[in-house]
């Protein structure tokens, strides 16, 4: 059998989130960070009609953070368009994977309901910071070149970032006229977050140190070019 008109007529067309990564510090107060907008095929646009949107906010240890009941912003053809905003806050919200649980439910003419589920994810993260220097600048041609600098990650609660130890930094390095950049070896972040690596400068070109972040820490890499003599 064909699907009823009024499984044709509405459905959840699609859910769209302003960002896939919050960037958020334990500082920070509670504000709007993730908007989230609801896509629904609905042509018969009856104001009559029983109708129903929401969506409930889970954060990484699985209880509810928040809840969404968008109103309409516009329309398009046959196709309205909801939104609403999530709202996080810097002290309280844990950095990790979040859930948008979205119910889509509608009654026909003869009171039937049908309901129409969807999840999506975006991630919280806490803001960090690295700092880079490759010295000496010029350096000899086949002598080693130090880079040194400080990671720092902001914690989950108030206060300034502090140093992170035992993350891996990687170090690739680009000639002048290459394209690519070719990796040069990594290090592992001491106390109060400082590292040291020497690797030996063969030629002029641009250093950089990468670090990947993680679940919960925002990724950083930081440029230095240097000339060799």
């Amino acid at each position: 059998m064909g699907a009823s008109p009024a499984r044709a007529d509405v459905r959840l067309a699609g859910v769209s989130l302003s960002t896939q990564t919050v960037v958020l510090d334990g500082d920070a107060g509670c504000a709007n960070r993730v908007k989230v907008t609801f896509k629904v095929h609905d042509p018969r646009n009856d104001e009559d009609e029983l109708f129903g949107l929401s969506a409930d906010i889970t954060g990484p240890d699985g209880d509810i953070v928040d809840f969404v009941f968008p109103s309409q912003a516009s329309r398009s053809g046959d196709y309205a368009y909801y939104t609403d905003w999530i709202m996080l806050c810097g002290s309280l919200d844990d950095p990790g994977t979040y859930r948008v649980h979205t119910e889509l439910k509608w009654w026909d003419e003869n009171y039937d309901d049908y309901v129409v589920e969807r999840v999506d994810r975006f991630s919280v993260k806490r803001p960090t910071s690295l700092t880079y220097d490759a010295t000496p600048e010029p350096v000899k041609k086949n002598s080693a070149l130090t880079h040194r600098g400080v990671l720092k990650a902001d914690p989950v609660s108030y206060g300034p970032k502090k140093g992170v130890k035992g993350a891996v930094l990687k170090f690739w390095f680009k000639a002048d006229g290459a394209k690519t950049y070719v990796y040069k070896g990594q290090t592992t972040t001491g106390t109060g977050g400082k590292y040291s690596k020497k690797i030996k400068a063969t030629r002029s070109g641009t250093w950089k140190v990468v670090y990947a972040g993680s679940g919960t820490r925002q990724p950083q890499t930081k440029y230095d070019a240097v000339k060799v003599k």
